[in-house]
């Protein structure tokens, strides 16, 4: 409960202001790739496999992405991440399917409806994984949290989007293959945001 209680504190400091070092969570987001590069692009492959169906991506998609992370932490604690590190994030599958699908339905209405809603959605709601995962709240909690640390400076979170959205989008140019590079060091650049606004436990 103390972990839970906590989380609001920092949102609410969040949600009045801060800057990020773009060079910095750029720079976390490539040292965390170099520790593992084969490992990350083995799993990487995983994702993507999961992503090219809509019906794995949209069950699997949630846990899958959390492992990025998971393994990312275990790095930055100085542990090992083997491949099993990857995968525990299944141990909250539940809340995290949930999550996807609540995700998915108001970025997919956002985008039908007009899509600079949907643009807002994806933004506002793309550290929601990393409360249901780390600070243990619903998902739907998790959405109105990750709306209102965003809201401390959309201008900024939103250049990083859609420079990683470039990023990968050369992943594609690459024959693909860059995606098993480029998706990674996305994510680990979104965990680094995270831990520097709200810190990881």
């Amino acid at each position: 409960m103390e972990r839970v209680d906590n989380i609001y504190g920092k949102v609410d400091r969040a949600a009045a202001g801060y800057s990020i070092s773009l060079e910095n969570v750029l720079q976390t987001g490539f040292n965390h790739f170099r520790k593992i590069p084969g490992a990350y692009m083995i799993y990487s492959l995983v994702f993507l496999l999961a992503l090219s169906n809509p019906g794995t991506g949209l069950i699997l998609g949630g846990p899958l992405l959390i492992g990025f992370f998971l393994a990312a932490q275990h790095l930055q604690s100085g542990s090992e991440a083997g491949m099993e590190v990857f995968f525990n994030s299944f141990r909250k599958f539940v809340p995290l399917l949930i999550l996807n699908l609540l995700m998915t339905l108001v970025i997919t209405l956002g985008f039908l409806l007009l899509v600079i809603p949907g643009i807002y959605f994806a933004i506002s709601y793309l550290f929601a994984p990393l409360f249901v995962w780390f600070y243990d709240v619903s998902p739907v909690e998790a959405i109105t949290l990750s709306r209102k640390m965003v809201s401390g400076n959309f201008v900024q979170i939103l250049w990083i989007w859609l420079l990683l959205l470039a990023l990968n989008f050369l992943g594609v140019l690459a024959l693909g293959v860059g995606l098993l590079i480029t998706i990674p060091i996305s994510a680990f650049v979104i965990y680094a945001i995270f831990d520097d606004i709200i810190g990881i436990h």
